[in-house]
């Protein structure tokens, strides 16, 4: 197999759903997986397939077995058909808050809105439809006078969609980071194929920043699962600058207080919450 082919590790978190699906993914992020989703049915993590191996797969599914109702299922996915499957199911358009309209390239245009962002997905997290996105760009809405010639970081750019918004927002320049190269090169397409010129993005995850000197960026993105708003977030904090924003979602409302009592043990200020079914959204400066 080559790195053209993917391996999908599905796991199905027993009940309660919600918090063995986050210690699973916990756990499986000590493997080289680069990519998990979590819906109704189970919680998928994805690796390339040359970069895995047959006995990591098998201790993986011995480290999260007491956390599921049954066993692991292991399937290969290639490449180009996961993309084509991207664009034949793809989202339906949405609005949010009135303001954002987020629709395929093949659908046709939506209401008179003050923004429109086309997104083309690929492999990449980032449609608008799931809950911490929506969350993030509404949020992005309260404070889109604070993007006005600004520069953004957007951690886990992922299809580049808050990047996009952020530029549409007036932000000067946008720097997107991905541990997914394929996510940062799809972040790149729909930026210019929504006539963005302020935006870039680099393959890597927060080690990228270490040669960025500190308090450089006035607002900080990052829709990210718990634990990797956790491990990094003195990273994303030294970077921004004193008095700038930052938007943090991906986790859940239960937990809030984690995330909260960590950021604001680094100095920040807690402006607001927003909760979207059972996921959650935060706003900090700092």
């Amino acid at each position: 197999m080559t790195a053209e082919h993917f391996i999908q590790f599905k796991a199905f978190p027993a009940e309660p759903f919600q918090d063995n699906a986050e210690i699973i993914i916990a756990l499986l992020g000590e493997y080289p997986f680069t990519t998990f989703e979590t819906d109704e049915s189970g919680v998928s993590a994805f690796a390339e397939a040359d970069a895995i191996t047959q006995s990591e797969l098998d201790e993986a599914a011995l480290q999260i077995a007491d956390f599921c109702t049954k066993a692991c299922e292991t399937t290969q996915v290639e490449k180009q058909n996961w993309n084509e499957a991207w664009e034949k199911n793809f989202f339906d358009p949405i609005t949010i808050d009135g303001q954002i309209h987020i629709r395929a390239p093949f659908h046709p245009e939506g209401p008179a809105v003050p923004y429109t962002i086309t997104i083309t997905p690929r492999m990449s997290f980032g449609t608008g439809h799931h809950r911490t996105t929506q969350l993030m760009l509404s949020n992005m809405l309260k404070e889109a006078e604070s993007f006005n010639n600004s520069k953004v970081l957007d951690m886990g750019c992922g299809t580049g969609v808050l990047a996009v918004a952020a530029e549409k927002f007036g932000a000067a320049e946008i720097v997107g980071i991905d541990n997914e190269s394929w996510a940062a090169e799809n972040a790149v397409e729909n930026a210019l194929a929504n006539g963005c010129q302020r935006f870039s993005a680099l393959h890597g995850d927060a080690s990228a920043l270490s040669s960025v000197v500190p308090a450089t960026f006035d607002v900080v993105l990052a829709n990210i699962h718990l634990n990797v708003l956790l491990n990094d977030g003195a990273t994303y904090w030294q970077v921004l600058k004193p008095g700038g924003l930052l938007f943090l979602s991906g986790f859940y409302l239960q937990d809030l207080s984690i995330i909260t009592d960590y950021y604001q043990s680094l100095g920040a200020e807690l402006l607001y919450h927003q909760g979207m079914e059972d996921w959650c959204a935060v706003v900090f400066r700092k």
